[in-house]
């Protein structure tokens, strides 16, 4: 009811500021509105572009100068295995991987977390109640990994990734806790690249990049990974201008410390990553993004899976931002820097509802006489297309290794896929906001693994 509250209030305070221009300027007045988030977006973008460019500018020019001075003693600190970027800092990570039927990819999930080049942590698996052979696979697992810990949830706990979270942060005791899916693959020096970012005493969790596993060729899944790479660039540009960067659930780490301040997980978000990263950041909490470790993940291969699961992210980025509206723009709470960001990407979410209500408007317009705005409304919509194709553009050149032609034929196909799924999804949500009687049911994603994984477990 109080999200309710909230959204209606923004909406009649914007519908009469937009009457109040139109009074003063004739024309339309959403198209008002659409051109003011338009610019937005593009002032955002060239700010996040302005700071990757510079900073890879300056990574360029440290290669070229000291790299290349400092070769025969680098040469030689590789040769000796020296771990020079670990510093001093070696807490106790516990890796939580929590899982519902997971029978089919846990055991290789596991394996591949035991092959990290790093050793104090434990690895615990929270079972969330499930009925097929995942409980079986994780007996035979514990034999073989001493430091395999198992969280068996009970009957009529409280649903939820959160809640199962909560369950085995009352258990453990680690320094940091590491978040993972049950599908995830990480690279043996994963800790060694992303703990240095963490140890600074003001950080209080860190993200890594998010890939999508190469062997899934098929187009939904590429899509998928193109997205992955946008949210790269948007995620690096935001730690670079020191805006608010946020966690993405699989490939996190955060702080025992700054965990138990903002008590734990949130039982009753549906998205809890991002509920995390508002708490985190309004308890004066930095959160910073580490694009040179990757977390490897299946991408979803049916559109009904994919519609599914960007209907909960869609409902739970809104919710956040009504959840903790206030706190947000607190100047005590967060920076100038990360206000702005902040506000910025809550038009994202905005501007396809206002093209919805503006073509609505336009078809009434039209059936009854009315002039309509049609060719504004479409010159609106293809700037909101354009932005949204350079970016993209940019983010697989930089992060994905993309030729230039590929990727802008490739761009033009997912910022295609992107407003054909993303667009129904945020109006189902603002219609769930506003009418639906409770908070949509958490679904996990489900993971099915691949035929030529090595099995683990009998």
């Amino acid at each position: 009811m109080r999200n309710r509250i909230i959204l209606i209030t923004l909406a009649v305070l914007i519908w009469a500021g937009l009457k109040t221009i139109d009074n003063l300027v004739t024309g339309p007045e959403l198209l008002f509105l659409l051109a003011g988030l338009v610019v937005m977006m593009i002032s955002h973008s060239v700010w996040l572009f302005g700071a990757q460019d510079e900073w890879q500018k300056k990574a360029r020019r440290y290669v070229r100068t000291t790299v290349r001075k400092q070769y025969p003693r680098v040469r030689k600190l590789l040769k000796n295995k020296t771990r020079v970027e670990d510093g001093d800092w070696h807490p106790w990570v516990d890796i939580f991987i929590s899982a519902k039927n997971e029978g089919r990819v846990i055991g290789n999930t596991v394996k591949r977390m035991f092959e990290i080049d790093y050793d104090q942590f434990y690895l615990w698996v929270i079972d969330d109640m499930s009925d097929d052979d995942m409980p079986e696979v994780l007996n035979e697992l514990r034999k073989q990994y001493p430091r395999l810990r198992v969280v068996t949830r009970p009957p009529g706990s409280f649903p939820g990734k959160s809640a199962a979270l909560n369950d085995a942060l009352a258990l453990s005791r680690g320094e940091v806790v590491a978040v993972f899916d049950a599908d995830a693959y990480v690279e043996p020096d994963f800790f060694k690249k992303v703990l240095p970012t963490l140890a600074p005493e003001h950080v209080g969790a860190v993200q890594a990049q998010k890939r999508i596993f190469e062997r899934q060729t098929e187009a939904l899944p590429r899509f998928q990974d193109a997205e992955y790479a946008l949210d790269t660039y948007f995620q690096v540009g935001r730690d670079l201008i020191g805006g608010a960067v946020e966690l993405r659930g699989n490939g996190q780490l955060i702080k025992r410390n700054a965990l138990i301040d903002v008590n734990g997980w949130n039982n009753k978000s549906i998205t809890d990553d991002l509920d995390l990263s508002m708490r985190l950041l309004i308890n004066n909490w930095d959160i910073r993004f580490c694009p040179q470790a990757a977390v490897w993940e299946e991408g979803v291969t049916t559109v009904k899976a994919l519609m599914r699961q960007r209907r909960r992210w869609a409902e739970g980025s809104i919710r956040r931002y009504l959840d903790y509206i206030f706190p947000l723009n607190s100047p005590t709470r967060l920076s100038l820097v990360e206000r702005l960001d902040t506000l910025v990407f809550t038009v994202y979410f905005l501007v396809p509802a206002v093209v919805f209500l503006e073509f609505s408007n336009n078809v009434i317009r039209f059936m009854t006489g009315t002039q309509t705005y049609g060719s504004f409304l479409a010159l609106g919509y293809f700037f909101v297309l354009w932005v949204s194709q350079i970016n993209f553009f940019i983010a697989v050149r930089l992060y994905r290794g993309m030729p230039p032609v590929k990727a802008f034929f490739h761009t033009i196909a997912v910022t295609a896929y992107v407003y054909a799924h993303w667009v129904p999804c945020i109006l189902a949500s603002f219609s769930q906001i506003l009418f639906g009687k409770q908070v949509s049911t958490w679904h996990r994603t489900a993971h099915h693994g691949h035929a030529d994984e090595i099995e683990v477990a009998a």
